[in-house]
């Protein structure tokens, strides 16, 4: 997610592809409130501990042409590294698989870590760009539904040599009803340029449960007239 969010890099990685081309949860009878309390820091160290492969669709609109495709994100263990001279703990997630944009298409392929410190506070990320987190709160231990809260926020550079900043990123959280026994858990991410204006929202939808246990569901990307969703 960039629920390091780790982030969730994959819809980001092809857009400007798209662009320059010109063009898994399961439902339920409808949301509701549930009472419960959510182990909310069990979810998210289980996640940033946790490897494995999800396949997804894509599916969505660049400029009023429609975008469909699928692929697998596949997430490693976590590893000891540094960041910006600091010790830190990395987690790499790549996504392969492939799009359709008017009937080409084209391959998908993207690479990015996440970096978090032994309290598993994000300091930073690296991919399609170079971001280091400048202020962060701890995930909150337990949570309900309809809390809410900021988690990070940071800078945005082209590469790690940083001479060029591209602007600046915040990450949000929210719980949201589901069902009497399990929440929807959203992670927002707002990237502005370095005038202030908002070029992109990222939203990560996972379904919790009571003890922590996470599931993933789609992410949305939307960045003026393009809309896409990657569905797990």
């Amino acid at each position: 997610m960039k629920f390091s969010q780790i982030r969730l890099w994959t819809a980001a990685s092809f857009l400007t592809v798209l662009a320059a081309c010109g063009g898994g949860g399961g439902g339920n009878s409808g949301p509701v409130t549930s009472t419960e309390t959510f182990q909310l820091r069990t979810a998210y160290v289980s996640y940033i501990n946790g490897s494995g492969s999800w396949p997804f669709t894509i599916s969505g609109t660049v400029s009023g042409v429609n975008v469909t495709g699928s692929g697998t994100e596949t997430a490693g263990s976590v590893s000891s590294a540094t960041f910006e001279g600091q010790a830190a703990q990395a987690k790499t997630t790549t996504a392969t698989g492939s799009f359709s944009v008017n009937g080409q298409n084209y391959p998908l392929a993207s690479t990015s870590t996440a970096y978090v410190s032994s309290n598993y506070d994000p300091i930073g990320f690296n991919g399609e760009e170079y971001e280091v987190v400048s202020s962060s709160v701890p995930i909150p231990a337990t949570a309900r539904v309809n809390d809410t809260g900021t988690w990070y926020s940071s800078t945005r550079y082209t590469t790690s040599n940083k001479t060029r900043r591209e602007g600046t990123s915040t990450a949000t959280f929210v719980l949201e009803p589901d069902t009497s026994s399990t929440a929807l858990l959203k992670i927002i991410r707002i990237e502005k340029d370095t005038g202030g204006t908002v070029t992109s929202t990222t939203t990560s939808t996972f379904r919790i449960t009571p003890a922590g246990g996470l599931s993933r569901i789609n992410e949305t990307i939307l960045i003026g007239s393009t809309s896409l969703t990657l569905t797990y």
